[in-house]
C-alpha cells in the first residue's frame, strides 16, 4: 500500500512540474521587458509536450503557431523593441508575408537527451514529423530547418534552451474547408514521432 501511494504522489509531482514547464518560459517573459500582449500571444499559440520513459526524460517539444494574430503580436513587439517606423514596420512585414505566403508554419524547440538524435532537419532523421489541419487533413511538411540561436531568438521565444535547438517546419495551406466544417474548426495539430516517443500538440483555437 505504502508503494502504491509513494508511486500515485510521483505521477502526481510529475503532472504538477509538466504543467509548470508551460508557465515557466510565460512568467520569464513577462519579467523581461516583453509587453503583455505578446506574451499573452505566446502562451495562446504555444503548445508544450514532454514524453517520458522510467521517469527519464525522452524528449520535450514546445511549438509556437505562426498563426495570423501571433505573426501580428511578433512584428508589433519587434516594432516596439527596435523603436521602428511605420513604413519600416509595413515593410518587414511584407518581407514576413512574402517568404511564408500561404503556408502552414510551427516554429518549434526539442531537447533530446543523445543530441545526435536531434537531427530534424536532417533528411534521414529519425523523426517524422506530421500535422493535422482543421478537419482532420493530414499534411506532410515542406521543410525543416534548424534555425540558429541568437539572443534575438531567445528574448522572443524565452523557452528556446541552449541544450536544445530550435526548428522551423512548414507545411501547405491544405484544402479549403466547408462551411459546416469550418463552424467547428479549433486548431491544428502538430505530431513528432519517432523509436525514442511520440509527441502530439494541439491548437484549441481557431486561425484567425
Amino acid at each position: 500500500m505504502k508503494a502504491l501511494k509513494w508511486f500515485a504522489a510521483l505521477f502526481f509531482l510529475t503532472g504538477l512540474f509538466g504543467c509548470a514547464h508551460v508557465q515557466e518560459y510565460v512568467d520569464m517573459a513577462r519579467s523581461d521587458s516583453l509587453s503583455t500582449a505578446y506574451v499573452d500571444a505566446l502562451n495562446t499559440y504555444t503548445q508544450e509536450k514532454t514524453v517520458y520513459s522510467e521517469f527519464e526524460t525522452r524528449i520535450r517539444v514546445v511549438a509556437t503557431w505562426k498563426s495570423r494574430e501571433f505573426t501580428d503580436a511578433y512584428l508589433s513587439e519587434h516594432a516596439r523593441l527596435y523603436d521602428l517606423t511605420t513604413s519600416a514596420r509595413e515593410e518587414k512585414r511584407d518581407i514576413i508575408s512574402a517568404a511564408s505566403s500561404d503556408l502552414r508554419e510551427f516554429l518549434f524547440y526539442a531537447y533530446v537527451p543523445d543530441r545526435e538524435s536531434n537531427d530534424f532537419a536532417k533528411a534521414r532523421s529519425i523523426w517524422k514529423v506530421f500535422s493535422f489541419h482543421e478537419g482532420g487533413q493530414r499534411m506532410e511538411p515542406l521543410e525543416i530547418r534548424e534555425i540558429e540561436t541568437t539572443p534575438l531568438v531567445t528574448k522572443f521565444f524565452p523557452y528556446v534552451k541552449p541544450y536544445g535547438k530550435f526548428y522551423s517546419v512548414k507545411f501547405p495551406p491544405g484544402s479549403p474547408l466547408k462551411r459546416k466544417d469550418a463552424a467547428d474548426q479549433t486548431g491544428p495539430t502538430l505530431v513528432v514521432t519517432g523509436i525514442l516517443g511520440k509527441a502530439e500538440l494541439k491548437w484549441n483555437v481557431k486561425n484567425p
